[in-house]
């Protein structure tokens, strides 16, 4: 119904996405090509905490598309200067608390894998966040294509180019808290891009309460702060090793294309609770080498002081040689340096030292690097059979986006059924692991 209405110069294809606190488009940029943007509408007013996330995407629909009609489908909007934004003071959030996700977003979108925000736009009851275009999304990727079941070298890649978007992030002060499948984007060349800064924080450390974003992808921390106080009353829970945590579910997605838990909590997810008694359950229930054991381990930890830092978790997937106990991913040949250069972003203004960084260990593990042992593209090359392709019409930026997707219910209702799949088989596991328990006591 939105589709064909115009903003400035752009023009609206499709929906491609819905959530509790906006729309996001697909659009064409009629002064340049016609090239592919995404448009991200939020309403400056929110709405009532209480209501439904479906009915909350209905009510802004609705008043995006009378907002449209009154200004016969085309709107001319004055365009915001990205400097502004960036300066806006915690008084001036206060009164447009909607830009702080702006702010947050831009303080960082210099990154080559986190999605860079073009114009925001401002309407009479609504923002609007231009903003590069993505075909495809990781959730999509891994669960619906397996795209990556087959290719270990390229989970190496998208991984690490996810966490040194994530380190930058945190070199910047900005806290993601809602780091999930559906809020990494893919191009064509499988390069990946962080996206959706709805929850993001700058505070360094955990605000009691706040049990807000996926839980599948949360860490126990967030799900029960005061239950999972470490030391005493006056421990500060870091932000960063939330994200780290979400980090390592995301690993195991890539890895198994399962999660090993629906919530990190002790008393309302079974295979959590079995998890905290012996780690070993993770062997039980997923396909994992000893060697990606051993990462998870590392990441895992439910004291977020414990948990391993981004740059060690690099230099780990960087190394490691195996990810499953059997299959295509049983062998995984070491990044070389080179590769990894080409891969990763390095911002020389923030980490001077990050190659030598990821690479010192290869001189002091156990065992040393063999520059024989290198991966080379001609020796190793992907299935071609198996590359994205920009067939998708559904593409999230909000961190509900594949919750809701009116436009497109037959994809809504495939991805949800693919979501329900992915949990049944981590069930069936538990399943499983409930009987070997049982049988050992």
């Amino acid at each position: 119904m939105l589709c064909n209405c115009k903003i400035n110069n752009f023009t609206l294809v499709l929906q491609a996405g819905s959530g509790a606190y906006g729309l996001v488009f697909q659009a064409i940029d009629n002064n340049n090509n016609n090239q592919q943007v995404a448009i991200k509408a939020v309403l400056k007013q929110p709405l009532p905490a209480h209501l439904p996330e479906e009915e909350k995407s209905c009510i802004i629909k609705t008043q995006l598309l009378q907002y449209f009609q009154n200004n016969n489908n085309e709107l001319v909007l004055p365009t915001i200067e990205l400097a502004t934004i960036r300066n806006l003071t915690p008084k001036q959030l206060t009164k447009i608390p909607h830009y702080k996700e702006i702010q947050l977003h831009l303080k960082v979108h210099s990154h080559k894998n986190i999605v860079s925000i073009h114009q925001v736009l401002e309407g009479t009851i609504a923002t609007f966040i231009v903003m590069d275009y993505y075909p495809i999304d990781l959730f999509t990727s891994i669960v619906d294509l397996e795209h990556f079941v087959q290719d270990g070298i390229l989970i190496k890649k998208v991984f690490l180019q996810l966490c040194s978007a994530i380190d930058y992030c945190h070199e910047m002060d900005v806290y993601h808290c809602d780091i999930k499948p559906e809020n990494l984007l893919l191009d064509d060349d499988d390069n990946v891009y962080l996206c959706d800064f709805g929850l993001s924080t700058t505070s360094p450390f955990l605000t009691p309460n706040v049990s807000i974003g996926s839980s599948y992808y949360m860490a126990p921390e967030r799900i029960s702060y005061d239950e999972n106080r470490v030391d005493n009353d006056d421990d500060e829970l870091p932000n960063c090793n939330g994200d780290i945590w979400s980090l390592g579910i995301i690993l195991i997605n890539l890895t198994c294309i399962r999660n090993p838990w629906l919530k990190a909590h002790h008393d309302e997810d079974n295979t959590f609770h079995y998890f905290l008694k012996d780690t070993n359950v993770l062997k039980k229930i997923l396909p994992i080498s000893d060697s990606l054991f051993y990462i998870l381990t590392k990441i895992l930890q439910v004291n977020p002081h414990n948990r391993i830092d981004i740059k060690s978790l690099m230099n780990e997937i960087v190394n490691i040689e195996q990810f499953t106990t059997s299959g295509p991913l049983n062998y995984v040949p070491r990044l070389s340096k080179e590769l990894f250069a080409k891969y990763v972003a390095i911002d020389e203004t923030i980490n001077t030292d990050y190659d030598d960084y990821i690479y010192k260990s290869y001189t002091t593990n156990e065992n040393q690097f063999n520059e024989n042992d290198n991966y080379n593209e001609d020796e190793y090359s992907c299935n071609t059979n198996s590359l994205i392709t920009s067939s998708m019409e559904t593409t999230p930026y909000d961190s509900d986006a594949n919750d809701n997707f009116n436009d497109n219910t037959n994809n809504n209702n495939n991805k949800n059924l693919m979501k329900k799949m992915v949990h049944l088989k981590m069930k069936e596991n538990l399943s499983n692991v409930k009987m070997d328990l049982s049988a050992t006591n």
